[in-house]
């Protein structure tokens, strides 16, 4: 499956840069296109995440983009995340979840499971804010 990302025209002023989307879930094997509408270049580089600190790795991936092309990449890893950086503008965080699993086979509870665990996230109990208690 092809996925696309976009990055935008940022201005100086902008303190949040992020693509769109800025995470992005693909399947292993799938490709994910970036598009570069800004003015400027960036130059991507990709950081397989993991909870041990001392398995963060830089990837042999690298997507040089100036002003106006596309480029692509195909990911083939058994890594549940990767975190991409622009070497240019350092505040140009954003994220890749890798599902080695069919996501379509999977239920809405084993996704969030799933995505719970790669980005450590602490879903919090929603019904309370139906309850008019907050």
């Amino acid at each position: 499956m092809k996925h696309q990302v976009i990055i935008p025209q940022f201005l100086r002023t902008e303190s949040i840069r992020n693509y769109i989307p800025q995470t992005l879930k693909i399947q292993k094997g799938d490709t994910i296109t970036w598009i570069n509408t800004d003015y400027e270049s960036h130059h991507l580089y990709f950081i397989k995440i993991d909870a041990d600190l001392t398995n963060i790795e830089v990837l042999d991936e690298r997507l040089y983009l100036n002003s106006g092309e596309v480029g692509e990449i195909m990911f083939n890893y058994n890594y549940g995340r990767i975190d991409y950086v622009c070497k240019i503008h350092r505040r140009e965080v954003n994220s890749i979840a890798i599902f080695t699993e069919d996501y379509n086979c999977m239920s809405n509870t084993q996704r969030l499971r799933y995505l719970q665990k790669r980005y450590n996230i602490k879903i919090p109990n929603l019904s309370i804010y139906l309850d008019g208690n907050r």
